[in-house]
């Protein structure tokens, strides 16, 4: 199953989750892609075609959508189980703290305050891992600034832009 960390950042902001990966002392082979990088460590163990088996981390970057949403990042430890490479479970355990130390905005924990929870839309809500803010990130969501999950397709974008429309949010860019 992996590790999955979440978190709201600008886009701007956000290659600061990429330079934490790339200050790391270990060996790491980062191939780029849009909208993020995928990591391989590979001084923890080989690439497998099986992505659980090998010490890699995915990193989905956010990106803006239809003028006012933003994507969450998410970090994704793919190796099951982590355990199974120690160095690279150091890392998740250091990531893990890094990022625990900025401000969790949601959260399904049952005593959790969800202040902000009116500008997470679509699916941002459904997923397990509680998501932490970025100093940008931050003020973009106190500003009043929507986020929607990097999965939601044009169909659920469609159907938020239509509420956001109705709300009175200016800005909102349909597909061409």
């Amino acid at each position: 199953m992996g590790t999955t960390y979440r978190f709201l950042a600008t886009v701007e902001e956000a290659s600061v989750v990429l330079d934490w990966f790339r200050s790391l002392p270990e060996q790491v082979v980062e191939t780029t892609r849009e909208g993020g990088s995928l990591f391989h460590f590979g001084g923890f163990g080989p690439r497998h075609s099986e992505a659980k088996q090998s010490p890699l981390v995915n990193v989905f970057l956010p990106v803006k959508k239809r003028g006012v949403l933003t994507t969450i990042g998410e970090v994704h430890f793919l190796a099951t189980p982590i355990s199974a490479f120690p160095g690279l479970n150091k890392i998740n355990k250091g990531f893990r703290a890094w990022l625990g130390d900025k401000p969790c905005v949601y959260s399904h924990r049952p005593a959790f305050v969800h202040e902000w929870s009116y500008f997470l839309e679509g699916s941002a809500k459904n997923w397990d891992p509680d998501i932490f803010a970025l100093p940008d990130g931050l003020a973009a969501l106190k500003r009043g600034c929507y986020f929607v999950a990097e999965c939601d397709d044009d169909f659920v974008l469609d159907g938020i832009c239509r509420s956001l429309e109705l709300r009175g949010v200016e800005g909102v860019q349909r597909p061409t």
